[in-house]
């Protein structure tokens, strides 16, 4: 039975002058996705996640605990939303 796993991520388009925007898993170290627009790097979120801790779990590594959302927010890294996936 599949398990609903959330974690935060947080979007900024605050790389190549602005014109690459990147979904950051803060924590999950090596786990983003980038793309050209925000819609698409929120829509592939889940799947990347959903790799990311399938392969944890795969080779036995502990996933790591989600930040908090509001000191994530306070940082002021930029927009933090919450993305789920199953596994």
């Amino acid at each position: 039975m599949p398990i609903k796993f959330t974690y935060p991520a947080i979007v900024s388009n605050q790389y190549n002058d602005g014109s690459l925007w990147v979904a950051n898993f803060p924590g999950l170290s090596g786990c983003w996705v980038e793309g050209l627009c925000r819609e698409d790097v929120i829509a592939r979120a889940p799947s990347v996640l959903s790799e990311y801790v399938s392969s944890c779990q795969a080779a036995n590594w502990p996933i790591p605990e989600a930040p908090n959302v509001k000191e994530l927010t306070d940082t002021g890294s930029g927009e933090v939303i919450i993305v789920s996936c199953f596994i």
